[in-house]
């Protein structure tokens, strides 16, 4: 069975990812120090741990058909090591430069999950740390050479997902730094087509606690509108040409105390 079966495509869930590049939409997740009667400053950050699958349902639960992924992870674990077998293209806040929290959505502070793969990277970092963390885009399929990016993403409100809830929005993934093209994904630009976003079960970590999971993929055609920038200079605009980037990710909560490496 292909790395993380339970990505269908037939499942109805939502995500906006928003990047900051090339005038493109950024956020950040807000200060997550907040004060508590009696006891200081609390940390209310959450960070996230999220792994991209390297293969990806385009049919249904019932008639699966499997492609391999258009956007991947670098074949790395969170502490940067080669990954062998389960889980691949795994990444964790706090880790090799990693930038990923998730907020609470309470006291003043947002409930997006916000993410840099390398914002905090330096050459300074141990060997397994070296290069810096980065996403594979295979724009022209998968028999081609990918691209590596780093995009800074933002998605919106995750914290206020239920268990079962599921949402539909668009995505602009900011790749116009490293690509020249940012990727659009939709529903507005078709045949683009926007992301899908679940909030999964609660699942146990290694700490054993309980903590919150969401899925996040592709659905309708798996494309993404290219937008260039505009030669008038009103930022970036459609180019016409969508490309097909069927992917999946799974994100998951580590909550306060966190481990940290190095």
């Amino acid at each position: 069975m292909p790395q993380h079966s339970a990505l269908c495509a037939g499942a109805i869930a939502t995500l906006v990812l928003m990047a900051a590049c090339n005038g493109e939409l950024t956020e950040s997740p807000g200060n997550g120090w907040v004060p508590e009667l009696g006891k200081g400053t609390v940390d209310m950050t959450t960070q996230a741990n999220f792994v991209f699958a390297d293969s990806v349902n385009i049919g249904t639960a019932q008639a699966p058909a499997w492609e391999v992924a258009g956007i991947q992870g670098d074949a790395r674990l969170k502490d940067g090591t080669p990954a062998v077998g389960t889980p691949s293209n795994e990444y964790q806040g706090s880790f090799c430069g990693v930038s990923a929290v998730i907020g609470s959505g309470q006291k003043n502070q947002n409930a997006d999950f916000v993410v840099d793969p390398n914002i905090n990277w330096t050459s300074s970092l141990p060997a397994s740390c070296q290069p810096a963390r980065a996403y594979r885009i295979y724009l022209s399929g998968p028999g081609a050479a990918p691209s590596s990016v780093s995009p800074h993403t933002v998605f919106r409100g995750i914290s206020t997902m239920a268990i079962g809830e599921t949402r539909i929005q668009a995505v602009q993934l900011g790749t116009a730094g490293d690509l020249g093209i940012g990727l659009w994904f939709d529903d507005a630009y078709p045949p683009a087509s926007s992301l899908l976003f679940m909030r999964l079960p609660n699942v146990t970590d290694a700490s054993g606690r309980s903590v919150r999971q969401w899925l996040i993929q592709t659905r309708g055609t798996h494309r993404a509108m290219g937008v260039v920038s505009d030669p008038g200079g009103k930022g970036l605009v459609p180019s016409g040409v969508t490309y097909y980037l069927p992917f999946a990710m799974t994100v998951t909560e580590v909550p306060y105390p966190y481990p940290t490496y190095p």
